[in-house]
């Protein structure tokens, strides 16, 4: 089982299946989901100055970020949308895919 799947699987309280998309590789379903709950989970530790949960949760949602971006997440919500505002969350994940693309075009 690779991480994504044990960290979505961990997330979600429940093992989820892989589906085939049309180019022929094996993506793990529950990462949207799992991704919306580790930023809830983020935001409430923010808001407790819980640095260290919110430390625990940053590899969850990074471990997310190539497989929302082959999926097309970031066309539809650019990194922009995602930083835009006050949702630390959304924030993490935003600047997350900005370095995630930045060391994919090294």
């Amino acid at each position: 089982m690779s991480s994504l799947q044990n960290i979505n699987s961990a997330t979600l309280g429940v093992s989820m299946p892989e589906i085939t998309l049309p180019d022929g590789s094996k993506v793990q379903t529950g990462t949207v989901g799992a991704l919306l709950v580790n930023i809830k989970a983020y935001n409430q530790a923010h808001a407790t100055h819980g640095t260290a949960p919110m430390a625990q949760l940053e590899p969850a949602m990074k471990a997310a970020i190539p497989l929302l971006s082959k999926v097309g997440m970031f066309d539809l919500f650019s990194a922009e949308e995602w930083i835009r505002g006050d949702n630390e969350g959304r924030i993490f994940v935003g600047r997350a895919y900005l370095e995630y693309q930045k060391g994919s075009h090294e």
